[in-house]
């Protein structure tokens, strides 16, 4: 008997609701299960309640932006280890700020498959 594989979860957060509906119907399409926030105070909650193994986030956003939520998340045991694929069009500043914090940094523009590539990267999936 075959054993299903279950998706890996993916919180997209991104306050753009454009930029954040083409990220989600990517992974979707590629098979991961996938769940979406505005802003890094939605996005915490959706970790704690959702659990995904992976959070794509974009860095500069209103109400809590993406450095101070991976900052936040690192700080408590339960979502010290998930991963974070920071996704950015920041200054060197910010990005030095951002990978004290995430996993890896996409630079904007980006393609889709090299966001695919690196989520997959970062859960042990092959590519």
């Amino acid at each position: 008997m075959r054993r299903k594989m279950i998706p890996t979860k993916v919180l997209v957060v991104d306050d753009d609701a454009p930029t954040r509906a083409a990220y989600a119907a990517l992974l979707v399409d590629c098979g991961f299960e996938v769940l979406e926030a505005r802003h890094g105070g939605e996005a915490i909650l959706q970790v704690h309640r959702y659990r995904p193994r992976v959070i794509l986030m974009d860095m500069l956003m209103p109400v809590l932006d993406g450095a101070r939520t991976a900052e936040a998340l690192r700080q408590r045991a339960m979502t010290a280890e998930t991963r974070i694929l920071g996704v950015t069009a920041a200054s060197d500043g910010e990005r030095e700020r951002m990978r004290l914090h995430c996993d890896d940094i996409v630079e904007k523009p980006c393609t889709g498959s090299e966001i695919v590539e690196r989520i997959r990267a970062l859960v042990g999936e092959p590519a």
